[in-house]
């Protein structure tokens, strides 16, 4: 079983940012990566409200663009939203989860695994399960999506936290590392307590 400290404790995040969080690693990053945390929300989801984790590299001033996943409210004019959470190898479309419409209060277990379907190739693959079984995390099958576009990547170096149109909404975030999938050696993170808040200003 894989092991790791927590890298961040509690936080919370008030303003919108590309780099509301980063995490450096000593070295590149080339193998396959698992990230696996709960998320939950209290106030009022607006349409656009987001909340990304991205990977890239350091000194790339749009590495957020890179492979991302996570929260996106797809909200219509009666405030009802509907598949809210996405999982993408680049840029700002991506494949977002069916019947993911998040309710306030609700723990959500959120499970991703980005990797390459060439040894030497660019990050490729990223898969994303909502609420997944423990069968399901072991073998690594029945993503709820999957983006499968190349991405510009092929390491990084840099795990980083995005928030963008927080409004009236407090998003919490708590991730940890997994136990290592039987099938494939992965690398885990450990972001635990983490909290992200963005509080309408007076």
């Amino acid at each position: 079983m894989a092991s790791a400290s927590p890298i961040l404790p509690s936080q919370s995040f008030t303003e919108n940012s590309n780099t509301a969080y980063t995490y450096k690693f000593d070295q590149a990053q080339t193998g396959s990566f698992v990230l696996d945390f709960t998320f939950s929300f209290t106030g009022k989801v607006g349409n656009n409200d987001f909340l990304g984790v991205w990977f890239g590299n350091e000194g790339n001033n749009k590495a957020y663009e890179g492979p991302n996943f996570g929260f996106k409210a797809n909200c219509n004019e009666n405030g009802t939203c509907a598949n809210d959470l996405f999982v993408r190898t680049g840029g700002s479309g991506g494949h977002f989860l069916p019947n993911s419409d998040l309710k306030e209060g609700v723990t959500y277990h959120l499970f991703a695994h980005l990797y390459k379907s060439t040894v030497n190739g660019v990050y490729d693959r990223f898969d994303m399960w909502l609420n997944p079984t423990a069968e399901e995390m072991q073998s690594l099958t029945g993503a709820d999506a999957t983006a499968r576009e190349a991405s510009s990547i092929k390491s990084f170096n840099t795990i980083g936290i995005r928030t963008a149109n927080l409004n009236d909404v407090e998003l919490h975030v708590n991730a940890a590392e997994v136990p290592e999938p039987s099938s494939v050696a992965l690398l885990g993170l450990a972001l635990a307590g983490l909290a992200l808040s963005r509080r309408k200003r007076a």
